[in-house]
């Protein structure tokens, strides 16, 4: 099963030849880009500044790159620190028009994956939608007491201004061919990196200018009674991992990584899984997902579903440079 999403990565990361004739229309997004960079700088489309500080988190890139996970560490750190975070997102996959509160009961088709799974995790406010200015005045008239709002992406999102920025970067798939959309992956030129506060490489990097993050766990959680488990405590052996996000082979490589032996099924980014989605896998003994997936199968999870639970690990100076260039002591 090759989805969409898999076909195009396969184009933008590894070589392709018809994809270079796309090129005229890149050349066309980028002019429209930088026209748009220019009106703000200018001033002529107006950049909202709201009463607390806001940290962008975002990258250049389509697809994943490791957002989520370091959105979640931030958090918690700020949350240690006895700050009151509260955090906006588009909310992609779900059908908002306006701006919309995220609950412990909301599902992923209303509010998407990533907002959902962090509200589950963290338990703090979470407003989604397409203007990122309304829905964080949002937040903060229903939680005064917020002091400090995360940008879970809108790194292009110019209309809000931003007091700290950090991008993203996948260190193995890097930035594929090095072209703008629609033939390369890219949403800005890699030039945007310069400008940014922090870049933080998901993975190994030998630019002691970025920040590293990995995932360290060997263990397991089941998706139905929230049972946590040892890898080489699975039972059985015949396993498959199915997913539905922007990068899926870091999330195979770190299941290979555990000496995980399975057959793999891709989705589409944000792909909203059902029920009917499972039923030809009864010949699996174990079906392992992410967290994030795992999220979007909680009402009809069965016995056999595991996620790998999400454990960052970040260089703790990047959040002390934030924390330093916010004022926050």
């Amino acid at each position: 099963m090759n989805s969409i999403h898999e076909i195009l990565n396969y184009q933008y990361y590894k070589k392709s030849t018809w994809i270079y004739l796309l090129l005229p229309l890149s050349l066309i997004f980028l002019l429209i880009i930088s026209i748009r960079k220019l009106l703000y700088k200018l001033s002529i489309l107006k950049t909202f500044k709201i009463r607390v500080p806001v940290v962008v988190v975002g990258n250049i890139n389509l697809g994943g790159t490791g957002k989520t996970p370091l959105v979640i560490w931030i958090l918690e750190n700020m949350l240690n620190k006895g700050l009151n975070p509260g955090l906006i997102s588009r909310g992609y996959g779900s059908k908002i028009n306006n701006h919309k509160e995220v609950k412990l009961t909301s599902k992923a088709s209303d509010v998407g994956d990533e907002p959902l799974l962090i509200k589950s995790k963290l338990n703090l406010p979470v407003f989604v939608g397409a203007d990122r200015v309304k829905v964080a005045q949002a937040l903060l008239s229903k939680y005064p007491k917020v002091n400090i709002i995360i940008s879970d992406d809108g790194l292009q999102h110019y209309r809000l201004a931003r007091d700290f920025e950090i991008i993203v970067k996948d260190s193995l798939r890097n930035f594929g061919n090095g072209y703008i959309f629609p033939a390369g992956p890219l949403r800005e030129p890699i030039s945007r990196l310069n400008v940014a506060d922090a870049v933080v490489v998901n993975g190994s990097s030998d630019n002691k200018n970025y920040y590293k993050m990995s995932y360290q766990t060997d263990s397991l959680i089941n998706c139905k009674n929230e049972k946590k488990i040892k890898v080489k405590q699975l039972p059985h052996s015949k396993s498959i991992a199915i997913t539905a996000i922007g990068n899926p082979e870091n999330f195979f490589r770190s299941l290979a990584g555990l000496d995980l032996k399975f057959s793999k099924i891709i989705f589409d980014d944000h792909y909203l899984f059902t029920e009917k989605d499972f039923n030809f896998l009864d010949s699996y003994t174990n079906i392992i997902m992410t967290e994030k997936d795992a999220i979007k199968c909680k009402s009809f999870a069965r016995d056999n579903f595991w996620y790998l639970p999400i454990e960052p690990k970040v260089d703790q100076q990047l959040f002390l440079n934030i924390i330093k260039k916010l004022g926050i002591k």
